[in-house]
């Protein structure tokens, strides 16, 4: 593969990235992106609202100003759940979703695990299923094995098809009972997730079908250039050009199918 790939970054926090992060993104080949509701320092109704305007109105723009077509995930994260008026959030949820901007729900989830946690993120679901939406899915870095399992439980219980649902951040000790439920995994190529070399061997071991990477970057420590830097290890390690195309490009825009 002597060109760069088409990338399309999965995961995306753009609000905490400078533009000349995201133009070097642009460089190294990412010309997709998805941009993902995130959390926030104090969540209230009124915050998570200015925070998903600035998704859709500022930071989609500003991605196409600079060579990324990007399209954003909407919802209530598990560290950003409010104390009062999650249902006033929720209720606002569908109108962002007409215009074929945002393609997906998300991301929830559970962070820390417990009542409040698993509430809001069958309130969630609910919606997704009544709307039909796909779903990004957040699972913790801590404990992640036992949330995972959790959350699968949780999504089966819910009604949504496995099909719409993305569970995001997975690894090698949860990515196989996530492919097994009939659900796409995100491999998140972060420093504190996931290296690009244990990536690479997933993708070995697994193949491609319904594995998606991206780069969660924005979000701490992330590396604005993981899903460049995993795919040359990919090419490397003498994967075909198909395999490395579905898990670096193909597969984010068959399940998101942006417009």
């Amino acid at each position: 593969m002597g060109e760069l790939l088409q990338l399309f970054d999965a995961h995306l926090h753009p609000e905490a990235l400078s533009d000349q992060d995201l133009e070097s993104m642009r460089f190294f080949g990412v010309e997709r992106a998805l941009v993902v509701a995130h959390h926030l320092p104090e969540p209230t109704p009124k915050a998570l609202r200015k925070h998903f305007d600035d998704l859709v109105q500022r930071q989609l723009p500003r991605l196409e100003r600079l060579g990324i077509r990007a399209w954003a995930a909407l919802g209530v994260h598990p560290r950003c759940i409010p104390r009062r008026g999650l249902s006033e959030v929720l209720s606002h949820l569908p109108d962002y979703f007409r215009g074929g901007r945002v393609v997906a729900l998300g991301e929830t989830g559970l962070h820390a695990g417990g009542i409040e946690e698993e509430e809001a993120f069958l309130e969630q679901l609910a919606l997704a299923r009544r709307l039909k939406l796909r779903v990004v899915v957040h699972t913790p870095l801590l404990d992640k094995e036992r949330h995972t399992r959790r959350l699968l439980t949780l999504l089966r219980e819910s009604g949504v098809l496995p099909s719409r649902v993305l569970v995001d951040h997975a690894n090698g000790r949860t990515v196989r009972n996530i492919l097994g439920c009939g659900h796409w995994a995100g491999l998140t190529l972060h420093p504190e997730a996931l290296k690009a070399e244990r990536a690479v061997a997933l993708v070995r071991r697994l193949g491609s079908e319904r594995l998606v990477l991206n780069s969660d970057a924005g979000d701490g420590a992330g590396d604005i250039l993981g899903l460049a830097r995993v795919v040359n290890l990919l090419t490397k390690a003498k994967l075909s050009e198909r395999v490395v195309k579905r898990v670096a490009h193909d597969n984010a825009a068959r399940f998101y199918r942006p417009r």
